[in-house]
């Protein structure tokens, strides 16, 4: 593997940047007091619509947590009547009509490696699964940002717990009752394992066949970083668990999961609608504006393969492993066509790892904008699904990500010496909403 440029970089003094006056405290605080004060509106704009639909029992008002309804009328029918009964849109109608308006379907559209998973919350009550379901995925996704962040120095870390808590990412995907925490956990674990553990990095990997297509770029990642270990743990493991699922639920399930599938891609992902509006993708935002399928497909497919090319160089140069660690999620999400708002809590993946690179190497104003930019972003594919007309923000928000992220790696790189740090403001940050080192004026890193 190659050497890293951060092993050989020299250490310079940083430059002062204007305005600061002393102690990283002004950033902390205005961190605090912006995550702060977003946190306080979400959560209260969760528990009106929580209020409105249980309280005061507007059906008008779907449950939150739809999807999480989804999965747990699936998860019930596979106790009660079968595995493969989850994939039977008929009995799944029958099942959600108890939770949702009667107006809204959602097929379970997901592979039996994540029935496997699910299966025991179909025990509970729909509310205790939301408490556990949602509990749990805040934990994993919470843990691996500080185990992210654990790189950097206790002095020079960042205040990250409350703008991660309030990452809009976290807000919408407990809306939606969506496995969006569950996957960025595993993704996430595989990268900060990955140096030290490749067989563990492998079986974090491999967790991601609840979802596959989020894993797709990690063998072709894996290979150009020649992680061998890494690459043979994440097929064994994957084969384990689909060979698990499947003497769980038998080949039946297996057959009834892939007919629902090609049902769901027909009716939903190629012709659904106002879903479509939810999809920050290429193929989306084309299929929104009313291009057809071929026209969609087509263009999508060209950005994705203009995506992976630049991936490849990027992931063979020598550049510092916080960088490639950054655009593998932010890589993921764009060569995706079949994407929804909820699968951006990923962004805060490239978030944390840029973070961690901001701190050793400082920023400039406009790599500041954009980590906002990508912290605010999920709430704005969120409302553009309500008002069909501000579109999805989020494609042009991942160009700039993977943007900077190829910039930082190309240009020249200076080590910020550990005293300085404490010699500057900390500028406002985003992402798990943080970052602090010395963006100088006119410092590009």
């Amino acid at each position: 593997m190659s050497v890293s440029q951060q092993d050989t970089a020299q250490v310079e003094p940083a430059p002062k940047s204007r305005g600061a006056r002393g102690g990283s405290w002004q950033g902390s605080r205005r961190l605090h007091v912006y995550g702060g004060a977003l946190l306080f509106l979400e959560y209260f704009l969760l528990g009106m619509w929580w209020w409105g639909h249980h309280i005061l029992q507007n059906t008008t008002i779907p449950s939150p947590g739809w999807d999480l309804a989804v999965f747990w009328s699936a998860a019930n029918l596979a106790i009660t009547h079968g595995a493969a009964a989850a994939y039977d849109w008929g009995l799944l109608r029958a099942a959600e009509a108890a939770i949702l308006p009667p107006d809204i379907f959602g097929p379970f559209s997901y592979p039996p490696t994540f029935l496997l998973l699910i299966y025991p919350i179909g025990a509970l009550s729909f509310g205790a699964a939301t408490v556990v379901f949602s509990g749990c995925g805040i934990v994993l996704f919470l843990g691996i940002l500080n185990k992210t962040l654990r790189s950097v120095p206790d002095s020079l870390r960042p205040p990250w717990l409350i703008p991660a808590v309030a990452f809009p990412g976290v807000w919408v995907t407990l809306v939606t009752g969506q496995n969006s925490l569950f996957t960025a956990a595993a993704a996430g674990a595989a990268l900060v394992l990955l140096r030290r553990s490749p067989v563990a990095a492998g079986a974090c990997i491999a967790m991601l066949c609840i979802k596959p297509q989020l894993g797709i770029l990690f063998p072709l990642y894996l290979l150009c970083e020649r992680q061998w270990r890494a690459l043979a743990s994440a097929a064994f493991f994957s084969v384990l668990t689909l060979a698990v699922s499947w003497l769980a639920f038998g080949t039946a399930t297996f057959v009834a999961a892939a007919r629902s599938m090609a049902m769901f891609r027909h009716a939903i992902v190629e012709n659904g609608g106002v879903i479509l509006y939810g999809a920050p993708t290429v193929f989306g935002t084309l299929r929104s504006a009313g291009c057809s399928t071929t026209v969609s497909y087509a263009a999508h497919a060209g950005v994705a393969m203009l995506v992976i090319a630049v991936c490849v160089w990027f992931w063979r140069s020598a550049c510092r492993f916080e960088l490639r660690a950054a655009s593998l999620p932010v890589a993921t999400l764009m060569v995706q066509p079949y994407l929804i708002y909820y699968d951006l809590a990923w962004l805060a993946l490239p978030m944390a790892w840029l973070a961690v690179d901001f701190v050793r190497h400082s920023s400039n104003r406009f790599e500041n904008a954009v980590l906002l930019a990508a912290w605010l972003v999920p709430a704005q594919g969120l409302f553009a699904v309500l008002s069909h007309r501000t579109g999805q923000w989020a494609p042009i928000v991942l160009v700039a990500l993977l943007a900077i992220i190829v910039r930082r790696a190309r240009a020249p790189q200076r080590v910020i010496a550990r005293h300085e740090c404490s010699d500057a403001a900390t500028p406002p940050a985003a992402a798990i909403g943080a970052h602090a080192s010395n963006p100088a004026q006119g410092t590009t890193a």
